[in-house]
């Protein structure tokens, strides 16, 4: 997993995220950091293993939360 873009998404409460682009490719992430699967590819919150689904709208919703985050 390669990192290729990493961004900041907030919640209508004011709940602030990191978020992180995975494409395929080899880098710290897969030697320990996360407990993803290595062929995994899609957005991730920052420093976790909680992945974000993104919208039609351009927001993004977590997978444990049912709060929808947008861009800063």
């Amino acid at each position: 997993m390669v990192v290729k873009e990493e961004f900041k998404v907030k919640s209508a409460s004011g709940h602030t995220v990191i978020l992180q682009n995975l494409t395929t490719g080899i880098s710290y992430l897969d030697f320990g950091m996360t407990h993803l699967p290595r062929d995994f590819q899609g957005y991730r919150v920052k420093y976790t293993d909680r992945i974000a689904q993104p919208q039609s709208d351009g927001t993004f919703k977590l997978s444990d939360s049912d709060g929808i985050y947008s861009r800063i």
